[in-house]
C-alpha cells in the first residue's frame, strides 16, 4: 500500500512509499487516516516519515518513456534479487 497516494507521482514509484499488508489492514488504514499515520510513524520512525513528506512536496511529470524507464528498473532489480536472495532492491527515486 501507498503510504502518500499515488496521485503523489514523486512519490507513487519510491520504495520508501510503500508497505505491504492485507486487504483488512489497508482498508483499515485507508479509512483511519490519522490513526493511519501514527502508525506509519511507529512502524516506520519519525525520520522516515519527514523523508517522505519532503519527498512528496516535489513535482514529476511522467510520460510514457519515463514509466517505461522506471518500469525496466524494477524489473532488472526483480532479476538481480532472483539470482542473489542478498541483494538489497534499490528504489528508481
Amino acid at each position: 500500500m501507498h503510504l502518500v497516494g499515488r496521485r503523489t507521482k514523486v512519490t507513487r514509484y519510491s520504495l520508501d512509499n510503500l508497505l505491504t499488508g492485507c486487504a483488512a489492514c489497508h482498508r483499515w488504514l485507508t479509512e483511519n487516516p490519522i490513526e493511519a499515520y501514527h502508525w506509519y510513524e511507529m512502524v516506520l520512525g519519525s525520520g522516515h516519515m519527514e523523508i517522505l513528506r519532503e519527498k512528496s512536496r516535489g513535482i514529476l511529470k511522467t510520460n510514457e518513456a519515463l514509466r517505461k524507464e522506471i518500469a525496466a528498473h524494477y524489473r532488472e532489480e526483480v532479476r538481480k534479487k532472483e539470482k542473489n536472495p542478498d541483494h538489497v532492491v534499490v528504489s528508481w527515486n
